[in-house]
C-alpha cells in the first residue's frame, strides 16, 4: 500500500513539473507576442509618420517666378510658398534662409530681393526651410526684349516692382507692357492662393483677410515673361 501511494506522488510530482513548463514556455510565448506587436506598432506609426507627414510638417517650396531674367544693376523680387501636410500654403518669403549662388552676379537679402551686379551671367537662387529647399534659375542680361513691365491700378508703387494696397480695396488690376511700350495681353499667375487673379483678366481680387501677406504676380506672353510683388496692408 505504501509503495503505491509513493508510485501515486511520483506521478504526480511529473504531471506537476511538466505543468510548470507547460506554463513557463507560454509565459515565454505571450512575451515574444507582446515584444512582437509593440515593435509592428513602432514600424507602422514610423512609417504613418515619414509617408503621411502631419498637418503642420512642410513638405515643399516653391519659388516665384521661376527663372526670371533682369538688367544689370537692377532688382528681382522672389517669393518662397511652402506647401504643408494638409495641402494648405503659406508665403515664408521673410521666414526662409535665401542663397545666392554667385554673389558676383547678384546677391538676395533675407526677404527674396535679389539685386543685379553689374555684370552679366546667370546665378541659382535658393530658398531653405528645414529639410526642405527650392531653387530658380536669375539670369543678368543686358538683353531687354524678353522682359515685361508691370504697372498696377489703385496700388502704391513701391520701385523695383513692388506694389501696395489696402484690403478694402478689395481687387486691383495688372497690365503689362514688353520692352517697347506696347500692351500685351498676356497670362497672369499669382504665387498666393490667398490672392488669387484672373489669368486673362490680370484682376487680383483679395479681402481683409489676406491683410499682411504677400504674392508675386507673373505675366507671361509666349517668350517673354515679367513680375511683381502686391502686399495687400
Amino acid at each position: 500500500m505504501l509503495k503505491l501511494d509513493k508510485e501515486a506522488a511520483e506521478a504526480r510530482g511529473r504531471e506537476a513539473t511538466k505543468l510548470a513548463f507547460a506554463v513557463k514556455g507560454n509565459r515565454r510565448t505571450l512575451q515574444v507576442a507582446v515584444i512582437f506587436v509593440v515593435a509592428l506598432s513602432v514600424i507602422a506609426a514610423t512609417a504613418c509618420g515619414k509617408f503621411f507627414p502631419g498637418a503642420g510638417t512642410l513638405v515643399a517650396i516653391t519659388i516665384s517666378p521661376n527663372n526670371p531674367t533682369i538688367q544689370p544693376s537692377k532688382t528681382q523680387q522672389f517669393t518662397a510658398t511652402g506647401t504643408f501636410g494638409d495641402n494648405s500654403t503659406k508665403d515664408l518669403s521673410s521666414t526662409v534662409t535665401w542663397s545666392s549662388s554667385s554673389a558676383n552676379i547678384a546677391t538676395i537679402n533675407s526677404s527674396g530681393l535679389a539685386t543685379a551686379g553689374t555684370g552679366v551671367g546667370s546665378t541659382t537662387i535658393t530658398a531653405k526651410s528645414g529639410n526642405q529647399t527650392a531653387s530658380t534659375t536669375l539670369t543678368v542680361s543686358n538683353r531687354t526684349s524678353n522682359g515685361l513691365t508691370i504697372a498696377c491700378a489703385l496700388c502704391t508703387p513701391l520701385g523695383a516692382g513692388a506694389f501696395t494696397v489696402s484690403s478694402s480695396v478689395g481687387s486691383v488690376t495688372f497690365t503689362a507692357t514688353d520692352s517697347n511700350g506696347q500692351a500685351v495681353t498676356p497670362t497672369w499667375t499669382s504665387s498666393n492662393a490667398a490672392i488669387p487673379i484672373g489669368s486673362s483678366t490680370g484682376v487680383a481680387t483679395f479681402n481683409i483677410g489676406a491683410t499682411g501677406q504677400t504674392t508675386t504676380i507673373t505675366a507671361t506672353a509666349s517668350s517673354a515673361t515679367g513680375s511683381a510683388t502686391l502686399t495687400v496692408q
